[in-house]
């Protein structure tokens, strides 16, 4: 393996959540080296449905933290962004074409997809040049009043939050399903042959948890029980009242 990619493996292997930042702020050069990167990554029929929104204002930052779950990070960071999917460009090439906006589920999943495909280019980027992130899906807690409090224009949807920054923690990386657990040829497995590999990932996820002085935890139980209930079950009319359409 050349030393270029096994550079690039390395990086991406060596990803933790950082939760805890010192308060170095991120130099606008390094965010303008991420964005650039990210920029790179593939968008669908070159759309390039999404944006990125730094939050600098000290004030709108520590607003939102009770808005996303009281994750103090989100203050303390170095850099706070919030990830749009953004169809406020293609709408607008529309009405000054005098053309019609044809929008319905496809189009709202095509600004999630590209702006995702951003993002983790973008996460990935920052961490090439030593800082650590942390994704805040805790930004849909209240969209409606983290809305409010960004001033965000119609047909723009946030989608997530990403604190940056320099780490002050190490935490151990997270293990991930084995391979053969995500990975198949030809068809979908049995579900016996799916909950064969969840045991072993149970195996390694109660090493984690013991590691970490928390016993009889594992994947498995963490998983099903998030599921238990509906989560954030008023995104959709969110969604809708932005301009998403899900026809």
């Amino acid at each position: 393996m050349n030393p270029a990619a096994a550079e690039v493996l390395r990086v991406m292997g060596a990803h933790r959540s950082i939760r805890k930042f010192a308060s170095t702020p991120v130099p606008d050069e390094h965010v303008r080296i991420a964005v650039a990167a990210a920029q790179r990554a593939a968008t669908s029929s070159w759309i390039q449905a999404y944006a990125l929104l730094q939050v600098e204002d000290p004030t709108t930052r520590r607003q939102l933290v009770p808005l996303v779950g009281d994750q103090p990070q989100v203050a303390e960071a170095g850099a706070f962004f919030v990830v749009l999917g953004d169809t406020r460009r293609h709408r607008l090439l529309a009405e000054r074409a005098g053309a019609p906006y044809a929008n319905n589920l496809e189009v709202f999943l095509l600004a999630v997809i590209d702006a995702s495909l951003f993002a983790q280019n973008l996460a990935l980027a920052f961490e090439a040049q030593g800082y650590g992130i942390c994704y805040i899906g805790g930004l849909r807690n209240e969209l409606a009043a983290v809305d409010r409090l960004l001033a965000l224009p119609y047909g723009v949807y946030p989608l997530y939050g990403l604190t940056v920054g320099v780490p002050a923690e190490d935490p151990l990386p997270r293990p991930r399903l084995p391979v053969e657990g995500v990975w198949f040829k030809d068809r979908y497995p049995t579900d016996a042959e799916l909950l064969a590999e969840v045991a072993k990932h149970d195996v390694e996820a109660r090493a984690h948890y013991a590691g970490r002085g928390l016993v009889n935890r594992d994947w498995s139980g963490a998983t099903w029980r998030k599921f238990r209930a509906p989560m954030r079950p008023d995104i959709a009319r969110y969604y809708a009242e932005k301009g998403a359409s899900f026809e």
